[in-house]
């Protein structure tokens, strides 16, 4: 099962963008939460340990994935599905969640040391492993009606307990992570177009009752986001407040940024939901464009990892896990600079969070050996 020859052939560009991307990420956590550096007495803030933690045990999961031996990724597909929906089902009933968000949100469970587990994280991997094994299984037969009527309920299954934790920004990144792998999967266009118009009909109906006087879709919480989005003013001391500071503090940054640990620290959340704000306030519009840069280099050499993989199994892989990170970029960035509302989703590699920072190496991992293979042929 494992062969210590498959460590021959890593992508050390993709390793070291991610390296690097966590490094300057850590940085900003620590920046984010008051730290800075004293050459005299040097210690770490505590989130900027916890965050080294979590990138350690995440090198420590691609090395394993890494030795595995590629026809064996498949075997661990099912059991990474059924576990992944009992975390789900168990966050329902002895999840946590924050004060900000209320009583009815949970998203975390509870472990020893102060840690906490995020299962919506692990899920989407879960799902990209399944969609990938499904799509190359049935290849061959994937436009048959009862083929996609099961793939679509095994689908939905932890879509929708991702959904009613709530965790709505994480169920956006989900459907399109299917969307995408399905459109790469030969899934027939009389599938994708009536999804794409039943998904756009949702989205209206979604607003339209959210701007409603008696909204019954979405929860309080997230009723009100949407609308503090559409009328700042109105909320800017309540639910627009994030929103607010965080594009205050993006446009107080200008080209270059007050400096790296100068940042004002009237940003909320400034470590997880809100990173992107610190970025752009402590480092301008220069170290915001690095970020992304970087991101999107990320982006671009697994979609050429993708391109080169031996296997239609590899090839899924790598797009949904290119989508997953691109999109949870994308919303990240929208939401801090107010154009999008705010829902509550980490930056790829750079939010404070174990379980998306493990759960985001873990992924990276599938596309090194993806890669790893493909060299090896």
């Amino acid at each position: 099962m494992f062969d210590k020859n498959n460590l021959r052939h890593i992508d050390f560009l993709l390793l070291g963008l991610v390296t690097f991307l966590v490094f300057c990420g850590i940085i900003m956590i620590g920046s984010a939460d008051g730290w800075y550096l004293d050459q005299e007495h040097f210690s770490l803030d505590p989130m900027m340990k916890r965050q080294i933690l979590g990138f350690i045990i995440g090198l420590v999961a691609i090395f394993f994935i890494l030795l595995l031996n590629y026809d064996k990724l498949k075997l661990f597909v099912i059991p990474l599905y059924i576990g992944v929906f009992l975390l789900l089902v168990a966050v329902l009933f002895i999840g946590v969640g924050s004060e900000a968000d209320g009583d009815d949100v949970r998203r975390w469970i509870q472990l020893p040391a102060g840690f906490t587990l995020q299962p919506s994280e692990f899920a989407k991997i879960a799902i990209i492993m399944f969609m990938a094994w499904f799509l190359n299984l049935y290849q061959d037969r994937i436009n048959n009606f009862m083929i996609i009527a099961v793939l679509g309920v095994l689908v939905v299954i932890p879509l929708f307990l991702i959904y009613k934790e709530p965790d709505l920004s994480t169920s956006i990144v989900v459907v399109s992570i299917v969307f995408f792998m399905a459109l790469n999967g030969n899934v027939g266009w009389r599938y994708i177009i009536p999804a794409v118009i039943i998904g756009t009909l949702l989205v209206v109906l979604v607003y339209t009752d959210a701007m409603s006087d008696h909204p019954r879709l979405l929860g309080y919480y997230q009723v009100m986001r949407i609308k503090a989005w559409r009328h700042p003013e109105d909320y800017r001391l309540g639910e627009a407040f994030q929103t607010i500071q965080s594009t205050n503090a993006v446009g107080s940054g200008g080209l270059l940024g007050v400096g790296l640990f100068h940042s004002s620290g009237t940003v909320p959340v400034a470590t997880t939901d809100f990173i992107f704000g610190i970025i752009g306030e402590e480092l301008g519009f220069v170290g915001a464009i690095g970020f992304i840069t970087l991101l999107l280099l990320v982006f671009i050499r697994i979609i050429i990892i993708a391109q080169r993989a031996g296997d239609f199994f590899g090839r899924l892989l790598c797009i949904g896990i290119a989508v997953s990170f691109i999109f949870q970029s994308a919303i990240h960035i929208g939401v801090c600079t107010g154009m999008l509302p705010n829902t509550g989703i980490p930056l790829p590699f750079v939010s404070y969070g174990s379980s998306s920072l493990i759960a985001s190496m873990i992924g990276i991992g599938l596309v090194l050996k993806v890669e790893s293979e493909a060299r090896m042929v």
